[in-house]
C-alpha cells in the first residue's frame, strides 16, 4: 500500500518539480569587468531519482528552458550569472505543465592562458510548489521543495574562434515533499559524480553559442546555450 501511495505521489506530484541536469557551458570566462552580457538556455536531460524508503522513480525526462543574464567582476577571471525559465517533465504517458524555477551561478578562471586556460563553474537553482493533488482516490495538499547544484571544472581551449571545454563534474539534488497522508520525505539521486564535454563557436567578440553533453551512472543530459556580451 505504501509503495502505490509513492508512486501515485510522484506522478502528480513530484514530476513537477525542477529535476534534472542543467547547461553549464564553459568554465573560463571572457568578461570584462563590469561588462554585461545576456543569453539563454536549452537542456534536454533523464535521470533516476531516489525517494525516501527505498523507492526508485526510473527514467524522468526532463526539458528546460532559461533566460540568463551575466556580469564581469575581474576581467577574464571572474563572472556571476542569474537564471530564470520553466520547466516540463515527461515520464512513460505523463506530461506535466510548465514550471517556473531559478538559478544563480558563477565562472571563475583559475588558471588564464591566450588559447588554453582552466576554470571552474558553478550553479544553483531552486524550485517550490504547493498544490493539492488525488492520491489513492484521496484529494489531499502537497509541499515540494528541490535545490541542485551542479559544479563543472577542467581546461577550456579557444583556437581561434573555436570553443572546446570539459572534464569532471558534480552534481547534488535535494529536497522534500510532504503530505498528511505520508508525512515528509526526502527527495535525491544517488550518483554525484559524472562527466561534461562542450564546444561552439565565438561568432563575434560579442557572441557565443555552445552545444555540450552531460553524463552520469544515473543521468544523461544535452544542452545548448547563447551569450550576447555589450
Amino acid at each position: 500500500m505504501k509503495r502505490i501511495v509513492i508512486v501515485t505521489l510522484l506522478a502528480t506530484g513530484l514530476c513537477q518539480s525542477a529535476l534534472g541536469m542543467n547547461y553549464l557551458g564553459p568554465p573560463t570566462t571572457k568578461m570584462q569587468a563590469g561588462q554585461w552580457a545576456i543569453g539563454g538556455s536549452y537542456t534536454d536531460s533523464r535521470q533516476d531519482v531516489e525517494i525516501e524508503g527505498g523507492l526508485l522513480f526510473d527514467d524522468l525526462k526532463e526539458r528546460i528552458g532559461l533566460g540568463r543574464v551575466a556580469v564581469g567582476l575581474v576581467t577574464s577571471r571572474a563572472e556571476i550569472f542569474g537564471m530564470v525559465g520553466a520547466a516540463k517533465l515527461h515520464e512513460g504517458e505523463f506530461e506535466t505543465d510548465t514550471q517556473i524555477l531559478g538559478g544563480l551561478g558563477a565562472r571563475i578562471t583559475a588558471q588564464p592562458g591566450k588559447v588554453l586556460s582552466w576554470g571552474i563553474v558553478g550553479q544553483f537553482t531552486w524550485f517550490h510548489t504547493e498544490d493539492t493533488s488525488t492520491i489513492l482516490g484521496v484529494v489531499q495538499p502537497y509541499e515540494l521543495d528541490m535545490q541542485e547544484v551542479q559544479v563543472g571544472l577542467g581546461p577550456c581551449w579557444r583556437p581561434g574562434p573555436f570553443v572546446l571545454y570539459g572534464g569532471p563534474m558534480i552534481q547534488w539534488l535535494g529536497g522534500d515533499i510532504e503530505t498528511p497522508l505520508l508525512g515528509k520525505r526526502d527527495v535525491s539521486i544517488e550518483s554525484w559524480l559524472g562527466g561534461y564535454i562542450g564546444g561552439g563557436f565565438e561568432l563575434d567578440r560579442h557572441l557565443m553559442v555552445t552545444a555540450e553533453f552531460q553524463v552520469t551512472p544515473d543521468a544523461l543530459g544535452w544542452g545548448v546555450g547563447a551569450q550576447l556580451r555589450f
